[in-house]
């Protein structure tokens, strides 16, 4: 998937009503950089981060519908669903000792009870 990043930032700089010297004076950085990063096509990662800040508008979203984060998504999808499913289980095995205990607590208190009766007689 294509995405010329820059002209996305564009977009997003016009929607918001921030001209490129305003963008440029919040990067810290001269008008002529601030043309560059509009005109480019694809940006470190790092000066994306700021630029997304800076903007308030998530740039990475554009790549994140791509195939190789679509794979990665699926795979984190599936992996969440089996620990989901791996959790689920400890739960009902937990639950399931938690009555056993509970059962053997009121055995044994009828035990006591009964043991105490036959002690009074």
């Amino acid at each position: 998937m294509s995405v010329h990043i820059g002209l996305m930032i564009w977009k997003e700089m016009k929607i918001s009503g921030i001209s490129v010297s305003t963008f440029a004076e919040k990067m810290a950085i001269s008008k002529n950089k601030a043309q560059d990063i509009i005109n480019s096509s694809s940006l470190d990662v790092s000066l994306l981060a700021t630029v997304s800040e800076i903007l308030g508008y998530n740039f990475f979203s554009y790549y994140e519908k791509g195939k190789l984060f679509s794979d990665l998504s699926q795979k984190e999808t599936q992996a969440s669903a089996e620990e989901i499913k791996r959790l689920k289980s400890l739960l009902s095995e937990k639950n399931k000792t938690i009555e056993l205990k509970d059962k053997m607590i009121q055995n044994l208190s009828h035990t006591v009870s009964l043991l105490e009766k036959v002690q009074y007689r």
